[in-house]
């Protein structure tokens, strides 16, 4: 029988557990076994927290990366002796190397997570948990079960699962709109295909479309995933005691959460307690908690991983 506890499990529990599962840590992973796709990342995402923050970096597309690869395919002028293939040749290539590109990004981000180890130290970090309890976890990793114990049938593996072969990973941004924040920062050469004389022609334009292509594909299907699990969150509606261990928060995840306050009874009963690292990510996560997740009423307590560990 389920009681009335729900574990929300974030990367921060991988690695207070001395988990090698940070993004600087599939920075170095991908740099060694596929230089050639983190050396296009680099180019393709160009802000200085790429490895620091993955997933956001990915809505900050380097249009100009795709647009150059387009360009030199444009018709040079439109004339009878011209065919139709030449005309949506550069939209076809560019959005096969958009595509071509986020496969290849969740295919290696996907070869990492399952080479991701628990260490025979770790045990040493184990915390204290209702092994009754369900879980809801943002990790692929499979150590709440190979190293918890907990029952399979009480995990949510939201984002997927290492040892799924049939179910990539879900990686992605949260949809924030970039296109602005590029058009101010890149030069007249390559504005001129969004706007301007230049960006009237229609093969322009459909080759504009392709490069946006990437930006689409990179965005995590949020409100999808929760369709997809509305039985499972539902079923939540019980819930007095919520624990939020090592997770971050972040804007993208934040319907997740909403939708969980939402589908219990009554969500100002709830106690949620929610782990930090530091007094900084503390003051934050307290904000985030009670701005924009739990109701009125509700008791929060902010605590630490070290606070529960099991062996001390």
């Amino acid at each position: 029988m389920y009681d009335n506890v729900l574990y929300i499990i974030g990367n921060g529990f991988d690695r207070h557990h001395d988990v090698k599962s940070s993004y600087q840590d599939f920075a170095k992973w991908l740099k060694k076994n596929n230089w050639g796709l983190y050396d296009k990342l680099s180019e393709v995402c160009k802000v200085d927290y790429l490895w620091k923050d993955f997933e956001r970096a990915l809505a900050y597309v380097n249009r100009d990366y795709f647009l150059n690869m387009g360009e030199v395919l444009l018709p040079k002028g439109w004339t009878e002796d011209d065919t139709y293939a030449e005309l949506y040749y550069p939209q076809d290539y560019v959005r096969g190397e958009a595509e071509n590109l986020w496969s290849d990004i969740v295919k290696w981000f996907g070869k990492w997570v399952c080479s991701v180890k628990w260490e025979r130290e770790s045990d040493k970090k184990k915390v204290r948990i209702d092994y009754e309890a369900r879980f809801i976890t943002f990790n692929y990793t499979p150590f709440l079960e190979t190293k918890y114990g907990i029952p399979a049938e009480n995990i949510l593996y939201i984002h997927g699962k290492a040892t799924d072969q049939k179910r990539a990973p879900i990686i992605g941004h949260d949809g924030t709109d970039t296109f602005d924040n590029w058009y101010k920062t890149t030069g007249k050469a390559q504005k001129r295909h969004y706007k301007g004389l230049h960006a009237r022609l229609p093969e322009v334009e459909m080759m504009t479309e392709s490069v946006e292509e990437f930006y689409s594909l990179s965005e995590k299907p949020v409100q999808e995933i929760l369709k997809q699990n509305q039985e499972f969150i539902s079923d939540l509606y019980d819930v007095k005691h919520i624990y939020v261990l090592g997770h971050s928060l972040g804007n993208v995840d934040i319907p997740y959460f909403k939708a969980i306050n939402k589908a219990n009874v009554y969500p100002e009963q709830i106690h949620w307690y929610v782990s930090y690292y530091s007094e900084e990510e503390k003051q934050k996560l307290e904000d985030v908690m009670k701005k924009r997740i739990i109701s009125d009423g509700a008791t929060l307590d902010m605590i630490t991983l070290a606070s529960i560990q099991a062996i001390k």
